[in-house]
């Protein structure tokens, strides 16, 4: 009742019926804000990350080839090592941003300030450094540097994944909060040659990542799949190399009746001393032979290792390369191959335009601005343009229709080609071909179908002329 009474106080002169039902309206409206205020507040999900979520990201790769995480020290070796690899993993950063990118925004304040901070950061420098850190080792990371008054975000600042990530136990497992996400991030750096932690709050650090398992919290890298491949056509290259110096300069060995140390010492100097410009007289009993490892098949299995490459990193081989060989495939293989690479590169755009337009988010809050947008500019070509610039060309007599129809990816076998020919030539000359119709109709009167020969077929012509006695013979 003492609810009941308070409501009558507080509404007035109204029945109890009406009292007691606005009371329970209210009381419904109380309950329903509370649910829903602490569903917004401990949003808690009620499973655990996996194991493979929860533990350390560099894991040693044993002997057994085991799948295993490879240390991001030894993916980076592979990145400065390798020249394909180098290359593949800098196409993809330059790619990014090589149409550039706008900050879009109706707060000129917001727009000027997110340019300006952009700028301090590195610019387009900043991005391509994200791709190859998050390309390389799985894992992007990004320190947001604020003044002293935490009122402007002054920089933006890469972190190198080789001595940063999530805070680990002395186990290896990643250490969860109460909403079992990671506790924090951690930085690893040398004091008097000794190892440290140092633990940095989530909130100071933005993580991109490309590829990830479900609830992994670290990111896997795109070199991971082609490590172990990369390291055998490596091996194969030094193998090759030192056999190509050997075959060059073949080891000359010397065999000799003589038992003598003394002898086979005297011998070692005077074959060492042996040039191939040299004459050279043995005595009897001592012969020489060349020792050479003779040529390599290396090139036969260089091209698997290179399509691996290109498969792992989705970079078309004759970008990759450089060259538009038979090797790369037709130009309309090459056009279809660049735009399935280029989706996957506007992939790679989204999600870092999400990354920074969070921060911007974070920077308008504090600085008071309304926060604009990172837009990266497009960068595979419309369809419709492309159609366009290859009729333009094609008419203007720059390119042949094989070259137009590869443009926009269009069939270009032989009988295609000879059937467009064929109707372009009818355009410029509407007669053409009626003269031969007319030629094929007089052969048919003048030769009619006979056993062994089709209407208009002058076969065995030579022979009957030979043969009929009223013909007159040459």
């Amino acid at each position: 009742m003492g609810v009941f009474n308070k409501a009558k106080t507080l509404f007035g002169s109204k029945s109890s019926e009406k009292l007691s039902n606005e009371v329970e309206n209210l009381k419904k409206e109380v309950a329903t804000q509370k649910v829903l205020l602490e569903n917004s507040v401990n949003a808690i999900p009620d499973t655990f990350p996996s194991s493979s979520a929860s533990k350390e990201k560099i894991i040693e790769d044993d002997n057994s080839s085991k799948l295993r995480r490879v240390l991001v020290k030894k993916l980076q070796h592979l990145y400065i090592s390798n020249q394909f690899i180098f290359r593949g993993v800098n196409i993809r950063a330059d790619e990014l941003v090589s149409r550039g990118y706008q900050i879009l925004g109706d707060d000129e304040k917001g727009v000027k300030a997110c340019e300006e901070l952009i700028k301090r950061s590195g610019d387009a420098s900043l991005f391509k450094g994200l791709s190859i850190s998050a390309d390389v080792s799985g894992d992007g990371y990004i320190e947001k540097v604020y003044n002293d008054s935490h009122s402007k975000l002054m920089l933006l600042k890469p972190i190198n994944s080789l001595t940063f990530g999530y805070l680990t136990d002395t186990a290896g497992n990643i250490i969860l909060n109460d909403s079992k996400e990671p506790e924090s991030f951690m930085q690893i750096y040398y004091e008097d040659s000794v190892e440290k932690k140092k633990e940095i709050d989530k909130k100071r650090i933005e993580h991109l990542i490309f590829n990830n398992f479900s609830d992994e919290f670290n990111g896997i890298s795109t070199l991971q799949p082609v490590y172990n491949t990369a390291l055998r056509l490596m091996n194969m290259e030094n193998a090759a190399a030192e056999a190509a110096v050997k075959t060059a300069n073949p080891l000359l060995v010397g065999t000799t009746d003589t038992r003598s140390p003394k002898d086979l010492a005297k011998w070692t100097k005077v074959l060492g001393n042996i040039s191939s410009k040299e004459q050279v007289f043995l005595p009897q009993g001592v012969t020489l032979s060349l020792l050479s490892p003779g040529s390599q098949n290396f090139s036969k299995y260089s091209d698997y290792f290179l399509d691996a490459v290109v498969c792992a990193l989705g970079t078309p081989k004759s970008i990759l390369t450089g060259t538009s060989g038979s090797s790369s495939g037709n130009r309309a293989t090459v056009s279809i191959q660049s735009r399935h690479f280029y989706s996957i590169i506007r992939s790679n755009q989204r999600i870092v335009e999400k990354i920074f337009n969070r921060i911007f988010l974070e920077y308008g809050e504090v600085a008071g601005f309304k926060a604009p947008v990172l837009v990266f500019e497009d960068i595979a070509e419309d369809a419709e343009i492309t159609g366009q610039r290859a009729m333009e060309l094609y008419q203007a007599g720059m390119i042949t229709i094989e070259e137009a129809r590869e443009m926009i990816g269009l069939d270009t076998s032989e009988r295609t080609l000879k059937e467009l020919v064929a109707i372009e030539a009818k355009k410029v000359n509407p007669t053409a071909g009626t003269d031969k119709i007319e030629k094929d109709e007089d052969m048919k009167n003048w030769h009619p179908a006979e056993p062994g020969s089709s209407a208009g077929s002058q076969k065995n012509i030579k022979k009957k002329q030979h043969t009929d006695p009223n013909v007159p013979s040459a």
